[in-house]
């Protein structure tokens, strides 16, 4: 054996101690009993802490899906591609010179968009209640919607009700911003 070799030099040194009993010694003992204490204290923190993290961390889940959900709600949360589809017909519609195709285009924009506010969960009866619902700052363009809502009220309700070509495409442009700004439409 070489005494040069600290791998030999351990297995010598545990040897001796072994053989001399200063494992079995009280001193000994009454050393390690305070170590394994400490190691023992040392496990138990941090194995609570463990458990203590992983509910901390599904309870962060819980919160993150939720605060997930809320953020999702303003651009996720209908198949926007469905709205697409139906916004695109609207458009079709409403570039057309007659005027009952016009008003057509205008109620159903006016549809597309309470299908929207229902997906978005906003509370209300009827699209007016749910119109009240709404932030100004998740629409801006509220006052434009109100304004073109009104007016799809008088086209439905009041029978002699005339508008213009431009003013028929004002109300659609209306919509189209307000579902621009709900990031449906690109």
């Amino acid at each position: 054996m070489d005494q040069n070799n600290p791998a030999d030099f351990l297995i010598n040194a545990g040897r001796s101690a072994q053989d001399s009993g200063l494992f079995q010694s009280d001193a000994f003992l009454t050393i390690l009993w305070p170590i394994k204490f400490i190691f023992v204290a040392f496990g138990v923190f941090f194995l609570l802490h463990i458990i203590y993290l992983i509910f901390k961390i599904n309870s962060l889940q819980g919160r993150l899906s939720s605060y997930k959900e809320a953020v999702t709600k303003k651009t996720h949360f209908a198949h926007k591609n469905e709205f697409v589809l139906k916004w695109q017909r609207v458009k079709e519609r409403a570039h057309k010179i007659q005027e009952a195709e016009y008003k057509l285009a205008i109620i159903e924009a006016d549809k597309v968009f309470d299908d929207l506010l229902k997906k978005m969960s906003l509370k209300g009866a009827d699209m007016g209640e749910r119109l009240k619902n709404i932030d100004s700052e998740l629409l801006p363009s509220i006052d434009k919607v109100w304004q073109s809502h009104k007016i799809r009220n008088k086209i439905a309700h009041e029978p002699d009700f005339h508008l213009s070509y431009d003013e028929a495409q004002t109300v659609v442009k209306n919509y189209e911003i307000a579902l621009r700004e709900l990031r449906i439409l690109d």
